[in-house]
């Protein structure tokens, strides 16, 4: 219909890409914070994993944030944008208790599978460069998947 915006819009993937640049950088602060508050018995393995994940995942923000400048927007990497962009919940555990640790880490990765399918299936015809991004992301998202269920034993 005439005037009808659809998901392909430009503004409409710049808010995508930004609140995908937003979830990078929070959980990339959570593996950050894991990898240096997990305590115990296994902790090293996690400690490990999470280091890599924050490093794999501010890799992640940079190619959004690259992308959002080459479709003419600019990236929300004020903390308050990045706060009040993502769409992930997690909770800082001080304790060090691997447990809880890695079930946020899980349930922050699925999500993000999850968010990235989505946005795959609805842009991959009318942008394929972006489409190319998310699932290069979406295949680095899968596989830390399986690694925290690894570590959990699952």
């Amino acid at each position: 219909m005439a005037g009808e915006k659809n998901f392909t819009h430009n503004e409409d993937v710049l808010t995508l890409l930004n609140r995908d640049l937003a979830n990078e950088l929070t959980t990339m602060l959570m593996y950050m914070g894991d990898s240096l508050l997990v305590r115990g018995t296994d902790s090293h393995d996690v400690k490990e994993v999470a280091d890599k994940f924050a490093k794999q995942d501010f890799k992640h923000a940079k190619k959004l944030a690259a992308r959002i400048v080459e479709l003419e927007g600019v990236p929300a990497l004020m903390p308050i944008n990045i706060q009040n962009s993502t769409s992930i919940d997690w909770t800082l555990h001080d304790d060090g208790a691997i447990t809880p640790i890695l079930k946020d880490a899980l349930q922050c990765e699925m999500q993000s599978v999850i968010e990235f399918r989505n946005q795959i299936q609805n842009i991959a015809w009318n942008d394929p460069a972006t489409s190319l991004l998310l699932e290069e992301i979406l295949a680095d998202k899968e596989h830390q998947v399986e690694e925290i269920r690894n570590l959990m034993g699952l």
